[in-house]
C-alpha cells in the first residue's frame, strides 16, 4: 500500500527530490509514520510543574509538584487505541481518528509547550522516507519483544533495530 502510494505520486522518476505537492499527497506514509510514533514515541515521556492545586482519583496534586506525563503508556490506552500493541496506520486515517480525543496522540507533547517544529519533522520524515521507498523494500525478521527498548531522554533501542534493505527494481 505504502509503495503503490509512493509509486502513484513520483510515477518512475526514482531520482528527482520530492516538492511539498509530493509530500503533502503521500496521506499513507503520514498515516505510517504517526502509527509508527504511536508505538515508539521520540520522547516516551514528559515532565511539567503543578500551576495550581487540583485532585485526580482521589488524590489531591499540589500547585509545585512535578507531573510526569508516560506518553508511551498514553498511545497504547486501548480506549483510544484498541489492540493497542497491533502496528495499524489505518488508525491514522481521517475516518478512523476524527472523534479520537484530541491528547490521545501527543508524539510532540502538546499544548503551548508542544514541539514548535513538528511540522518540519514530519515533512523531514516524509521527504527521506519516500526518497528511500522509491528505490527500496525494508525488511525486518526482528520481533517487536527483541528490540529491548530504553527509556532514557529518547526512546531507543539497546543493541538497535535490524533493517534488510532490497532494491526495488
Amino acid at each position: 500500500k505504502l509503495h503503490d502510494e509512493v509509486d502513484r505520486v513520483f510515477g518512475n522518476d526514482h531520482d528527482r527530490s520530492s516538492t511539498t505537492e509530493d509530500l503533502n499527497e503521500l496521506n499513507y506514509l503520514e498515516c505510517v509514520i504517526k502509527e509508527t510514533l504511536r508505538l515508539f514515541p521520540s520522547v516516551p515521556f514528559i515532565a511539567r510543574e503543578v500551576q495550581e492545586d487540583f485532585t485526580y482519583n482521589d488524590y489531591k496534586i499540589l500547585r509545585g509538584s512535578t507531573a510526569v506525563l508516560f506518553i508511551y503508556y498514553i498511545h497504547r490506552d486501548p480506549k483510544h487505541f484498541p489492540d493497542p500493541e497491533r502496528f495499524d496506520p489505518d488508525r491514522f486515517l481521517p475516518e478512523n481518528s476524527h472523534d479520537r480525543a484530541a491528547y490521545a496522540f501527543v508524539p510532540f507533547s502538546a499544548g503551548s509547550r508542544n514541539c514548535i517544529g513538528q511540522r518540519f519533522a514530519l515533512l523531514e520524515e516524509k521527504a527521506m522516507l519516500s526518497s528511500i521507498l522509491r528505490r527500496f523494500k525494508l525488511k525486518t525478521a526482528q520481533k517487536r519483544d527483541e528490540l529491548n527498548l530504553s527509556f532514557e531522554i529518547i526512546l531507543r533501542s539497546e543493541h538497535g533495530a535490524f533493517v534488510q534493505v532490497e532494491p526495488r527494481f
